[in-house]
């Protein structure tokens, strides 16, 4: 099984193509803050794609991830652009930048491959860092996800597995009903929270290695009150 840095040896697995979400999350916090450049920080930037995107629209641009091969992808594709980015390399529940205070913060499908403990510290680390008022984006795995339902792999605590037939077999990932969705943000202000539930009647051989569509997730977008 590959692990979470090998992933990003494969071209293949490298997304370009930034989600529409992360450009009206910029669209947000552009009407919020009357500071320009705002400062944001890309939690598990992976390939960079919403790296790229944030710092594209004249924003200075943060982005860490304790994969060594996703900054050196990320680090090409800047430098391809000449675009000026901070990178480095870290674990999603430390900030690199002790002593930076962010406008907003992203972590796209990338904060559910934890534990649910190093989850929490993660989400404490981002709340810490940014500023009052600020905003923070992610997508969380759904307990109504097909891999949750249909079988997950092996299980390391409640609702975390180590799934054993996807691209990312290896990888922790943790599946959260509303209930823990809502505790891990208790400290937060809810701007919107919305479930997008994709059931599946019929899935082929070797399913997750061609499937299109997104999992059932949490799109989460909350505010930092204090």
């Amino acid at each position: 099984m590959p692990t979470w840095n090998e992933l990003f040896t494969d071209e293949l697995y490298v997304n370009r193509i930034p989600e529409s979400e992360v450009n009206h999350f910029v669209d947000v916090l552009e009407m919020l803050f009357s500071e320009r450049p705002l400062r944001l920080w890309d939690v598990c930037c992976g390939g960079g794609r919403h790296t790229i995107a944030m710092a594209q629209r004249g924003h200075k641009v943060y982005a860490s991830d304790n994969a060594p091969n996703a900054i050196r992808l990320t680090q090409e594709w800047i430098s391809s652009l000449n675009l000026e980015v901070y990178l480095e390399l870290a674990d999603m529940t430390v900030c690199p930048w002790p002593e930076m205070g962010f406008h907003g913060a992203i972590s796209w499908d990338s904060l559910y491959h934890n534990t649910l403990d190093n989850m929490k510290k993660a989400v404490s680390e981002i709340h810490r860092h940014l500023l009052p008022g600020g905003l923070f984006m992610c997508t969380l795995m759904s307990t109504k996800s097909d891999s949750f339902v249909w079988g997950c792999g092996q299980q390391v605590e409640p609702r975390t597995f180590i799934l054993e037939d996807s691209a990312d077999a290896g990888v922790p990932h943790h599946f959260c009903d509303e209930s823990e969705v809502r505790e891990l943000f208790r400290d937060w202000e809810y701007l919107s929270l919305a479930e997008q539930v994709i059931t599946y009647l019929e899935r082929g051989k070797n399913f997750l290695d061609y499937n299109p569509f997104p999992f059932t997730k949490w799109g989460v977008l909350v505010r930092k009150i204090s």
